[in-house]
């Protein structure tokens, strides 16, 4: 998704550090819930703990959101669970977003092109990476909360041995670090390390027999609490 929703999606798996008990959602609950504004502002909450990690022309955008636009991300992300549309790339969601969200078009479009400003300073390893995880993000995305994180999950491992693989690449490396400084901060926190323990033991999931497996999974991602509880709705 674009980077507003790519935010949103990667904070909700970003620790695997305990988390208080809570009044959990079951797993057909999670399926067909509906996003609230509410639910949203946990989110952002939850997002503002990382801001060391998050680039200025990511985090400053989304911590400026108005009531408005928060109303018409929550809009935009029940009528995707509800398969009102199925972007296939970032143009296809551009397109929607200024169709029927218009007054987040100029912020996300802000953002994206940032983001591919900064993509440019990579290096060919580098810059194919992002792409290539771009293109994971809209193939793996899926109107099914539970078939769209088992798609995540399933390409995890993968996604951060090439993270890794870019890091030992001293080029690469030095290229990285001047775009996505932020990023380089992550991978290197004790919160990565965390979650690359738990991505290391991940098996592979069926999206359709493991769906138990698969919402067990995202409550354990779910360090705050934020998608997985009653009390955020």
């Amino acid at each position: 998704m674009n980077n507003l929703l790519k935010v949103l999606v990667c904070l909700s798996f970003s620790s695997v550090l305990s988390k208080p008990a809570s009044s959990s959602l079951t797993e057909t609950e999670f399926t067909s819930m509906t996003f609230t504004l509410a639910r949203l502002n946990a989110v952002l909450t939850a997002y503002k703990q990382y801001k060391e990690f998050i680039p200025s022309y990511i985090y400053d955008p989304i911590d400026a959101l108005t009531d408005a636009q928060k109303t018409s991300i929550v809009n935009l992300v029940n009528d995707y669970h509800a398969g009102g549309f199925a972007p296939k790339n970032y143009q296809e969601l551009a397109a929607v977003v200024k169709a029927n969200y218009s007054d987040l078009y100029d912020t996300m479009n802000t953002m994206y092109n940032t983001y591919q400003e900064h993509v440019a300073k990579l290096g060919p390893k580098g810059q194919a990476y992002a792409a290539d995880v771009e293109a994971k993000l809209y193939a793996d995305a899926d109107p099914d909360r539970i078939v769209w994180a088992c798609h995540l999950f399933n390409n995890a491992q993968s996604v951060v041995s090439q993270a890794k693989a870019l890091l030992n690449d001293q080029t690469e490396a030095d290229a990285i670090e001047d775009a996505f400084p932020e990023a380089v901060s992550f991978l290197n926190s004790k919160e990565f390390s965390a979650y690359a323990i738990v991505v290391d033991q991940l098996k592979p999931l069926d999206c359709v027999k493991d769906r138990e497996q698969i919402f067990n999974t995202i409550k354990l991602f779910d360090m705050h609490n934020v998608l997985t509880s009653k009390d955020s709705a």
